[in-house]
């Protein structure tokens, strides 16, 4: 279906005539970049109509719903410029707005996890909108479920201050728990974003009663064999303490220095140490599960904790399409949001 001319009517419209779509999702709006939409609005005018549509004897707003927010903060601003579009084009004019905002390049998180709601809200599944924009069903499901943040997480999000992995996890969290593992992330608490993401998974472990600790009273012997592999584990981690200061006098020689002493052995040597090297990775990322598991497991929960902003001019730019790529390849299978419609 094309849009015409014959059929879109671009008229000022009085704002208390205009009403959000009320089958259409939560909607975030980041208050800052509403004051300055309407910053721009006081001193240029505004430069893209809304779309709307006949509704009784008002009119709906099927996309451009911030642009109506910020216009109330104009002092004096009785009207908007609006598109009205109606019978069958409705649709084909809504899709076309949602496209126009999803290649913005300053588009945050938040409103890309909007645009794709506000399809599914339209009637789209997962599957169309994926195809539509060149993106995964995994990638737009995972973006929709951002909308399950509190508002004032959500709010981070769109800054930047927290990331496209770690705001993902925390998605998944209840809202008191969310409020836990972004408290400990502002207060500098993980060293890595990695560190925070296992942080939230070990929260959303704990919700579910997966994979903690048994509760069970251990027998007498249980007591006996348990401390013989805390021993036996301990004395491991001794071990590779010793491995590791040998590995650190290795990697004070030169290449030149390694060639002439293990001449016609390095590749041995080099296959020696990758394997060591592999192993430690993986022993480091079951280490870090189970670091945040205790963490998790010894948490409890303090309603009156604060998700409190980083000052200006900190927070880190938004995740890239590779950082959610790892996301995907991290993520458990079957935790996307259902498609819709």
């Amino acid at each position: 279906m094309n849009v015409s001319e014959a059929n879109i009517q671009v008229i000022a419209i009085p704002l208390a005539e205009i009403e959000p779509n009320p089958d259409q999702p939560r909607k975030f709006f980041d208050g800052a970049k509403l004051e300055e939409l309407a910053a721009q609005f006081r001193s240029v005018g505004q430069l893209q109509p809304i779309v709307v549509r006949p509704a009784g004897d008002k009119f709906q707003i099927v996309m451009g719903e911030r642009r109506w927010r910020a216009m109330h903060l104009v002092e004096d601003a009785g009207t908007i410029e609006a598109k009205v579009v109606s019978s069958v084009d409705d649709e084909r004019a809504f899709v076309m707005g949602i496209s126009e905002n999803i290649g913005r390049a300053d588009m945050t998180l938040m409103e890309e996890a909007q645009a794709y709601a506000d399809l599914v809200g339209f009637g789209y599944k997962a599957q169309g909108i994926a195809e539509m924009f060149g993106k995964t069903v995994d990638y737009v499901n995972w973006r929709m479920d951002l909308l399950n943040l509190t508002t004032d997480i959500a709010e981070l999000v769109a800054a930047g201050t927290i990331k496209a992995d770690f705001a993902w996890y925390l998605s998944k969290l209840s809202p008191s728990n969310q409020k836990v593992a972004v408290t400990r992330y502002m207060k500098g608490d993980f060293k890595t974003e990695t560190d925070a993401s296992t942080f939230a998974q070990a929260l959303r472990m704990k919700e579910n009663q997966e994979g903690f600790f048994s509760e069970k009273e251990l027998s007498d012997k249980e007591k006996q064999e348990k401390s013989t592999e805390r021993k036996r584990a301990k004395s491991k981690v001794d071990q590779v303490e010793r491995a590791t200061v040998l590995l650190e006098e290795l990697s004070q020689l030169t290449p030149t220095d390694l060639a002439e002493l293990f001449e016609g052995e390095v590749g041995k040597h080099l296959d020696a140490v990758d394997r060591v090297r592999k192993a430690a990775a993986e022993t480091v990322k079951k280490l870090r599960k189970a670091k945040a598991m205790s963490e998790a497991k010894q948490l409890t929960v303090r309603p009156e904790l604060e998700v409190v902003p980083e000052a200006e001019g900190e927070a880190e730019e938004g995740p890239s399409e590779a950082e959610l790529a790892d996301l995907e390849a991290e993520a458990p299978a079957g935790d996307g949001l259902e498609a819709a419609a």
